[in-house]
């Protein structure tokens, strides 16, 4: 920051759009706003971004990102139209080049759309369609302050109950966290829309400014000394910052604003509305690039610029713009001189400038907007200036206290107030928006009991009215009304989202829940994740009922004191050093360094993300020559208990009751000691009479996780008397456990049937990979010379070798295979009973110089190879979850998987990889010589799958969803 300048400038562009997200349909005009959007200003944002940097030019600049915007952003739907909507484009740019290579003014024009939207596909595909991740890697670097917004960018002065504002300011500091992984500083209240009752909500989660329209500091009591050129504060302490009216106008006013000069690009005459009036032959031409009932629409195509009001239009010349645009950037920072010159001698302090424009002004509206701001700062490093650009959490670090003042009911609307979002065209809303949220605070209060953490049907139902009800609450709609736009679109949203609320709630009245209703409603509006109907009980309730802490604050601190001032700052996430130590007794058969199955892993990664949640974790597990009786790995109290005869040596089942008599002596033993344990938490049937004992022993709760079932692992062929003592173990463990973890929606549904299991006692949880977990090979391409030649591909399968993971259909699949990718070899890594069967498969179809049976490898060798191999292929006939195809996904390799079990939960069929028939050779054979054949597609599904993993399986917060259900469990 220059600390030498006279005063500061901050530059604060507020990205929003409603969610218009359609999942019935792609072509919805309202949709593509978010492709214009993402077009015209978003990816040419990150574009300047990445030019400042690449030229070493400092910038800085603030952003409001609303969680609208953000959940279209990251919908793997939104992304797969928006980049077919981008080749469309691009088709359509080089189709211009041909029909207009005799118009010598106009070809240079749709050659620079080809170019540019060309290089936005890149752009788009180099982020792995993760446009949200290079905004926040700018933020860590300093470059971008962003701040948080309300959750659906509600007008807030219109909600009519505290709990409902302060839901959507809870929920959009908590989406702010989640994609940008820190606590927000600053919030951009929707329509600049101030109360006085926002502020204690925006002090209690640790917000410490806003921005408000410059008169509210005009009619703020006392009236401020230092008028608008400083912030002021709040009676709670947050600081707020007016809107400069004279940069505004510079920018915003059509008659004054820097984007009517006549060399600027003209909004207005797009080909989707020039081309075909006339021409039957042209019409046929552009139709295909309009809507599919015909309507006319902007495609981004536009070869005239402003020229002048009385003259007829003039075709578009880039250089021109971009010199008008470095004239504007430089007029506009001479003027900021001058005003804060003008205002310096009367403070006892620099001034600062807030100058506040929404987002899609810059590129959409305004084509030449992002090379203005580029060369604001091109500029601002060219000559010195007396001004310097901040962010307002910087002018907060140089100037830490404001005067204190009253901020009056304000907006940035037409007059100031609420006139936009309530007049006599859209008053209507409000009254049914109040019925709704009146009706879900009611419902939630009178059922806290109840559903204070069961059934989980119930909570999903009264969580989607959550998001139905703050969609609803939308500004947007209001405002689309106002304007005359689409306002049919605004009042089906409307009505659409308050009669969803109705429809959820009357379920939880009626006890009657609608499964399918739910599930349709879920997939239609799949955003906030956080979303929780708790948040409308009145404050003492919520505090009362609330057992993990989720609605709460107090990560983000209790006011400005708490909050870490220097977004650069180490240690973002505030103290836990309030959160109560528990301790678990985690039971297990097995556990590293013994690993059988995935259950070793899936146990260890859990246990030691517990410890990390201010868990203490003692594992109680088997015996294995390479590791001590006792040891503590990575904060794990791990001990290991000896049997004296081998399974081999006696009857299996009698050898399971000797280890479980050992886990239990030793868990006695352990509490003799002095070991004061909270909670069992036994995995699988092969410790369940330890933990039934222990559990009648001690008194204390019971969680069981069952990773597989033996009916499952059968295909419900219980036959054998060792089947059946299996089965019968496990539905004992079900029944014995006060919850049931399991880790897909096929388990819950397998368990609920096979052992009559309430809903409400289970709790889906997935199993998970750490970021790191699979490391990059130091050197792929040598690595891959181990199994295959250059030009060979290369497919790998890792996991246990029997009947229900189905490696013997993969095999079966490999001669078709290879009738189409003749040099493939396939890798079979892991040991099982069906090992020689499945050689000998090889051998008698011929494969041999094509498959290679590798036996066990180690973690190092596995991670290897799912980074080398082409293709990473898991045909389970039956599958609970699939740990392995998680690491594959991690690693960034295209998979092929059966659609079973959880792999059907995992995979989003052609989105992140493919799912084959079960069971069907052919079908197996297709997807992966799809796969083989299409890398441009296949690699663009392995960046959609690593997106997913990383934002959805990782063990903190499935250790986190683990701790809450032991609390729930003790709490009960």
């Amino acid at each position: 920051m220059n600390l030498t300048a006279q005063g500061y400038v901050s530059l604060l562009l507020h990205a929003h759009l409603p969610y218009v997200r359609h999942l019935d349909r792609d072509d919805y005009m309202e949709e593509r706003w978010f492709y214009e959007a993402m077009t015209e200003t978003y990816l040419p944002l990150i574009d300047l971004f990445g030019r400042l940097t690449r030229d070493g030019i400092p910038f800085r600049l603030t952003m409001s990102m609303s969680p609208t915007l953000l959940a279209m952003m990251e919908d793997p739907l939104m992304q797969n139209r928006y980049e077919a909507h981008l080749r469309k484009l691009i088709r359509l740019a080089e189709m211009e080049i041909e029909r207009n290579a005799d118009e010598a003014s106009i070809l240079p024009v749709a050659a620079m759309y080809y170019e540019k939207l060309s290089h936005y596909a890149s752009l788009y595909r180099d982020c792995g369609r993760d446009i949200i991740a290079p905004f926040r890697e700018y933020q860590d670097a300093g470059a971008l302050e962003i701040i948080a917004c309300a959750a659906t960018h509600a007008f807030l002065p219109l909600l009519k109950h505290p709990e409902s504002i302060e839901a959507q300011i809870a929920l959009g500091a908590a989406e702010y966290e989640r994609h940008f992984r820190r606590k927000p500083i600053g919030i951009w209240l929707p329509e600049c829309g101030y109360t006085r009752e926002i502020s204690a909500i925006l002090h209690k989660y640790g917000i410490r400014y806003f921005i408000a329209d410059h008169h509210a500091l005009e009619h703020a009591r006392p009236q401020p000394k230092r008028g608008m050129n400083s912030p002021v504060m709040t009676q709670e302490g947050v600081h707020v910052f007016a809107r400069d009216p004279e940069s505004s106008r510079q920018v915003w006013s059509s008659r004054e604003g820097y984007p009517g000069d006549p060399d600027y690009r003209e909004y207005y005459r797009d080909i989707g509305f020039d081309l075909g009036w006339r021409d039957a032959e042209e019409w046929e031409y552009i139709k295909p690039f309009l809507l599919s009932d015909g309507q006319r629409i902007h495609t981004g195509l536009k070869y005239y610029r402003v020229t002048g009001d009385s003259q007829p239009k003039q075709p578009y010349v880039e250089h021109r713009a971009r010199r008008k645009a470095e004239t504007h950037a430089r007029h506009f920072l001479e003027c900021r001189e001058r005003q804060i010159g003008s205002g310096t001698s009367s403070l006892d302090r620099k001034p600062i400038v807030l100058c506040p424009y929404d987002a899609e002004l810059f590129g959409h509206w305004w084509y030449e907007g992002p090379l203005w701001i580029e060369a604001l700062f091109r500029e601002l490093e060219r000559r010195p200036y007396t001004v310097a650009m901040v962010s307002p959490s910087d002018y907060l670090r140089i100037y830490p206290e404001s005067e204190t003042a009253d901020i009056p009911f304000s907006s940035w609307g037409r007059g100031g107030y609420a006139e936009v979002w309530l007049q006599e065209d859209n008053d209507w809303i409000y009254r049914h928006l109040h019925r709704a949220e009146e009706r879900l605070g009611q419902t939630a209060s009178r059922r806290r009991n109840e559903l204070w953490g069961y059934p989980e049907t119930a909570e999903r139902i009264l969580n989607q009215a959550v998001r139905e009800l703050m969609l609803a609450q939308s500004s947007d709609w209001a405002f689309i009304i106002d304007s005359k736009t689409v306002p049919s679109y605004a009042v089906k949203r409307t009505s659409l989202h308050i009669a969803n609320v109705h429809r959820l709630l009357d379920m939880i009245d009626s006890g009657i829940y609608e499964q399918e209703a739910l599930e349709e409603m879920e997939r239609a509006f799949p955003c906030f994740p956080a979303a929780d109907y708790r948040m409308y009980l009145p404050e003492e309730l919520r505090q009362d009922g609330d057992e993990a802490g989720i609605l709460r604050p107090p990560s983000f601190g209790k006011g400005p004191a708490a909050i870490v001032s220097d977004p650069g700052d180490e240690g973002m996430t505030a103290p836990r050093s309030a959160v109560l130590r528990k301790t678990v007794l985690m039971l297990a058969w097995e556990f590293p360094p013994l690993i059988v199955g995935g259950l070793a892993r899936a146990v260890y990664d859990l246990s030691r993300h517990l410890v990390s949640e201010h868990a203490d974790v003692h594992v109680i597990t088997r015996d294995t020559p390479e590791a001590p009786a006792y040891e503590t790995m990575e904060g794990i109290h791990v001990h290991r208990v000896r049997i004296l005869q081998t399974a081999t040596d006696i009857d299996f089942m009698d050898w399971v009751f000797q280890l479980n008599a050992a886990i239990a002596d030793c868990a006695m033993e352990l509490i003799a000691q002095g070991c004061r344990f909270d909670f069992i938490h036994a995995h699988d049937w092969l410790v369940y009479y330890a933990a039934a004992d222990l559990k009648g022993a001690t008194g204390l709760p019971l969680i069981a996780t069952i990773h597989a079932t033996e009916h499952g692992r059968n295909h419900g062929n219980i036959h054998t008397d060792i089947q059946r003592r299996i089965h019968e173990l496990e539905r004992q463990l079900a029944e014995e456990a006060d919850r049931v973890i399991v880790c897909s929606q096929a388990m819950v549904k397998e368990i609920m049937e096979l052992f009559a299991l309430p809903r409400h006692k289970l709790t889906l949880i997935p199993n998970g990979v750490d970021a790191g977990a699979v490391a990059d090979a130091a050197d792929s391409a040598s690595f891959r010379l181990r199994y295959a030649q250059p030009h060979e591909r290369l497919l790998f399968y890792v996991g246990r070798l029997v009947y229900e993971k189905g490696v013997h259909v993969l095999i079966e699949a490999m001669p078709a295979i290879l009738q189409h990718c003749p040099e493939t070899k396939l890798v079979i890594a892991g040991t099982g009973p069906m090992k020689r069967e499945l050689v000998d498969l090889a051998g008698r179809l011929g494969l041999e110089r094509h498959i290679i049976f590798t036996g066990f490898i180690l973690d190092d060798e596995r991670n290897g190879l799912l980074q080398a191999a082409d293709v990473c292929v898991f045909p389970s006939l039956y599958e609970p979850f699939g740990i392995v195809a998680l690491e594959a996904m991690q690693s960034g390799t295209p998979v092929v998987v059966s659609d079973t079990g959880g792999f059907a939960e995992l995979i989003e069929h052609g989105v992140d990889g493919f799912k084959a028939l079960p069971g069907h050779r052919e079908s197996l054979a297709w997807h992966i010589t799809e796969m083989l054949l299409n890398g441009e597609r296949a690699a663009s599904m392995a960046a959609a799958a690593q997106r997913k993993v990383k934002r959805s399986y990782h063990w903190q917060s499935i250790a986190v969803t683990t701790r809450q259900v032991y609390e729930g469990v003790m709490t009960r």
